[in-house]
């Protein structure tokens, strides 16, 4: 079974001159339990903890590109404040992007919101 991934819906994060595409995946989701030893949930309510923020930008990158590793996720978040971003700021993406993937509120069919 071939499985389109750019058909999920997802949120955009700009860090700098890239765009990601944010999604938590089931195994995304897993992996980011099993590395923070607690649930989605408990980590959401963390999110002002660096650690959690970059597991979370590692899981929701990661779920839609498998090649993206957690080294890349403190990039992002160094690219996403360099371009003038606040880590507040990044914790609404990040919150979006647990929102369109069915946590949190209802999903959307959405691309790109």
């Amino acid at each position: 079974m071939n499985e389109n991934k750019a058909a999920l819906p997802y949120t955009e994060l700009t860090a700098g001159d890239r765009t990601y595409l944010l999604r938590l995946t089931a195994l995304s989701a897993a992996r980011l339990e099993e590395r923070l030893g607690m649930s989605v949930y408990k980590a959401a309510e963390r999110m002002d903890e660096i650690k959690i923020v970059s597991e979370f930008v590692y899981a929701l990158i990661e779920g839609l590109r498998p090649e993206f590793t957690r080294n890349e996720a403190y990039t992002v978040i160094d690219d996403f404040i360099s371009a003038g971003g606040t880590l507040a700021q990044l914790n609404g993406y990040i919150a979006a992007a647990l929102e369109i993937s069915g946590f949190f509120g209802q999903a959307s069919t959405a691309q790109g919101s």
